[in-house]
């Protein structure tokens, strides 16, 4: 049987391969096995193949697979071949090494150069690195983008306060309920009846003007809800960090790249509430039209005087409810008469629909900054809710590794904590159990600390302007009115989803996740966890969520640490949390240009009123701010929908 299958001939016609190649073998048979119409396959390659194998050509239109087989009397190609397709050795030739996605899609090298060494490949050329950042606070006293922005993220400034009495009127309208799980599997609904059962701060944002600021056509403008405006705003400050554009005025031809960069120039936009703030504006008002607007002040006053004598057993009123009436009655006749009528006369018009509702609902933020810009590179939206603007670097990162663009705009923006949609939000977590009571920003701003009991709403905005590292080393040679320079690197990326629950964190598989991140570091760039702990920082994902061993953020990201990097590595990690003092801006993420900055000035925030250590969390390395040598920041992001995302940032000194 041996002579008749030339078993010594087989075995001694072996050869040695890279593992990185097999490992893109495995992922090409995966994608062939999941592909859709129409495919073609780049890999394998037939000279490689053994005599008789079968292979897939390809998947046409009709979903008809068509398979060939290599002749039997074929001869195999030389060993000095690489087994990888034609496209992986074109992108070899490129400038930039790709870091890995997801752990294992790497650019190879042909082994005719010599370079199997990936850890050598990857560390002499890095393909990603930042060139742009901006963040627009939440702040009650100014606007959204201010010049001292980013020295106020790093400081760990306050912008947490308490709401309006109006939103937390609006919360208890809501009739909130709720359901909590008793030992035993009983089921307790606790109603919210009072102030104190309710959300009473948050961080709100100010005022942001796309007319006055960026020179954009008012009718433009119109087109954005709030969380739009401030991601396009974001998008235009990053920009500008980058060197791409002047910015010196509203012209909107300073806010405009060049003619040489704009097909390279993508954007990725992130947010976790996308539209809502438009849509549930418009219903609302639609809404008041048709209820309060429609009915006058004399009116209104007898529904209700109506309505409490079919309520008195009797079916009258007293003599002193009776004049309290005709009280009523008569200041609502004044201010109709008064400074406030023509507003009321206003509120009382037929509803009219907004024509450029479609245009506010359609998640343009992307498309609208690419138009502001002129970025004419790949455009998308991207929402994984929490996770979002951390998702969305990667997103960029893959797209550069790729090759579709040279530089990528991320941007981000969320305004959950605004007048419009914080009496549903907040009334959604407070339901859930997610968002905190507290009324002292001291007490409830507590990340990690023992006290801590849910989270804070936020909104903001952020942008960041990733770029290869080639196309930065170009435009740095070119001499320009607008100064840049590279603030640090983005050395790998990773996201997924633990496929587990809506609102609850998957405490394995998050580990587990985080051991494969930095797996893949460690084989790519050869840096190893330890390295990490020792010159790292890592900017948690920490909402304050209440204190319990089983479902806190906290519990379930330090457990995921502990894990990952073990006890002794772990008291050397420094931690950051920057949603102590920007609240939670959902799919915003301050953390990833924090990351940035922090690299850039050697310079950590503080974790605010941090004072009561959690037993159950353990001995943990808390930020008291202040200077702090660090060559990386690991940042990890989960969200709504068991989304899972890291990112690992260096240094722009790293080599």
């Amino acid at each position: 049987m041996a002579k008749a299958l030339s078993l010594t001939e087989r075995l001694t016609s072996r050869e040695e391969v890279h593992p990185s190649e097999l490992d893109h073998a495995l992922e090409t048979r995966a994608r062939m096995h999941r592909a859709g119409a129409p495919y073609s396959p780049v890999y394998p390659t037939t000279g490689r193949l053994f005599p008789g194998t079968y292979y897939l050509n390809g998947i046409d239109l009709k979903w008809t697979r068509t398979y060939s087989r290599v002749p039997l009397d074929a001869k195999m190609e030389p060993h000095e071949t690489s087994l990888a397709p034609p496209i992986v050795l074109r992108l070899a030739k490129r400038d930039e090494v790709s870091c890995p996605v997801t752990g294992k899609l790497e650019v190879l090298s042909s082994a005719q150069e010599g370079h199997s060494d990936l850890h050598t490949e990857a560390k002499k050329r890095v393909a990603c690195v930042i060139t742009g950042i901006s963040a627009g606070l939440p702040r009650t006293d100014g606007k959204v983008f201010e010049s001292d922005n980013l020295d106020r993220l790093v400081r760990g400034d306050q912008c947490i306060a308490p709401i309006s009495g109006s939103i937390k009127m609006a919360m208890l309208d809501k009739n909130i309920v709720q359901v909590k799980k008793l030992p035993g599997g009983k089921i307790q609904r606790v109603p919210f009846k009072t102030e104190k059962d309710i959300a009473s701060i948050a961080a709100v944002m100010g005022t942001v003007n796309l007319t006055a600021a960026y020179g954009v056509p008012p009718g433009l403008a119109e087109t954005m809800d709030i969380a739009a405006q401030v991601a396009v705003a974001a998008g235009m400050e990053a920009l500008k960090s980058a060197g791409l554009v002047s910015g010196k005025s509203n012209s909107p031809e300073e806010w405009k790249l060049p003619e040489r960069y704009r097909d390279t120039t993508g954007v990725v936009y992130a947010s976790s509430f996308p539209a809502m703030d438009a849509a549930v504006g418009e219903v609302m008002k639609y809404l008041q039209s048709k209820t309060v607007a429609a009915a006058d002040s004399a009116r209104l006053i007898a529904a209700l005087r109506s309505r409490l004598i079919r309520a008195s057993h009797d079916r009258e009123i007293s003599d002193d409810d009776e004049a309290a009436f005709a009280r009523l009655l008569s200041r609502a006749k004044e201010t109709e008469e008064g400074p406030l009528g023509e507003e009321i006369t206003q509120l009382s018009k037929p509803y009219q629909f907004d024509r450029k509702f479609l245009f506010r609902v359609l998640v343009l933020g992307n498309a609208q900054l690419a138009q502001l810009a002129g970025c004419r590179g790949p455009n998308t939206q991207t929402n994984a809710a929490c996770a979002g603007t951390t998702q969305a670097i990667a997103m960029a990162q893959d797209m550069l590794i790729s090759g579709r663009a040279e530089r990528l705009v991320v941007i981000a923006g969320d305004n959950a904590s605004g007048d419009t949609l914080m009496p549903w939000l907040g009334s959604g977590f407070r339901a859930l159990g997610a968002a905190t009571a507290c009324e002292a920003v001291e007490d409830a701003a507590c990340p990690f600390d023992r006290r801590r009991s849910g989270m804070i709403l936020g909104s903001g905005a952020i942008g960041m302007v990733l770029e290869t590292e080639t196309s930065c080393q170009e435009r740095l040679k070119i001499t320009s009115s607008n100064p840049f320079s590279m603030k640090a690197r983005l050395l790998a990326t990773q996201y997924s989803n633990s496929a587990y629950h809506g609102a609850a964190l998957d405490r394995k598989h998050i580990a587990s996740e985080m051991k494969r991140f930095l797996a893949d570091i460690e084989l790519i760039h050869g840096i190893g966890k330890a390295e990490i702990a020792t010159h790292g920082v890592y900017f948690s994902h920490e909402t304050s969520t209440h204190a319990s061993d089983a479902s806190s953020c906290a519990g379930n990201e330090i457990a995921a640490l502990r894990e990952a990097f073990g006890d002794e590595l772990l008291s050397k990690l420094l931690i950051l949390n920057t949603k102590g003092f920007t609240g939670h801006p959902m799919g915003v993420s301050f953390e990833d240009v924090c990351a940035v900055e922090v690299l850039l000035r050697q310079t950590v925030p503080p974790v605010p009123n941090y004072k009561e250590k959690d037993a159950y969390l353990g001995e943990l390395k808390i930020s008291k701010g202040g200077p702090y040598a660090c060559r990386y920041a690991l940042r990890f992001a989960a969200g709504f929908g068991s989304q899972v995302a890291f990112a690992l940032y260096a240094t722009a000194q790293y080599e």
